[in-house]
């Protein structure tokens, strides 16, 4: 949790990197709430969700420059996870728009899903 803090997008990449690693991962807790992430760290981030064996995601983004390139990125993330059965995904305040949206709800229907919150207030959605 880097909540409020000056991290940006060196932060989002390196977070993606190290999420790209762990194969075994089922659980994620990811939260960058009033930082200066941008599209550059959000969707590098977003990528290293891709995880087969992810089962719960937590992703909070909120009040930050992300916008429709990490909704996409993270839309197509999530289509890579197989077992995901719980997802918070929260990007309140963002600059998101019907595009990133759209990509980032299509990723949302999978089979296993059973416990579905996401914010999308104050976005252009």
């Amino acid at each position: 949790r880097l909540n409020e803090t000056a991290v940006g997008d060196k932060t989002g990449v390196t977070l993606g990197r190290a999420l790209g690693g762990c194969d075994k991962l089922t659980k994620v807790f990811v939260s960058l709430e009033g930082t200066k992430l941008t599209d550059k760290g959000g969707q590098a981030l977003a990528a290293g969700l891709n995880r087969p064996e992810l089962q719960d995601l937590d992703c909070r983004l909120n009040e930050t420059a992300v916008g429709d390139k990490t909704g996409v990125t993270l839309g197509r993330a999530l289509g890579g996870c197989d077992k995901l059965t719980k997802v918070f995904v929260s990007l309140e305040g963002t600059k998101l728009t019907d595009k990133g949206g759209q990509a980032l709800a299509a990723g949302l229907n999978r089979p296993e899903l059973q416990d579905l919150d996401c914010r999308l207030n104050e976005t252009a959605v």
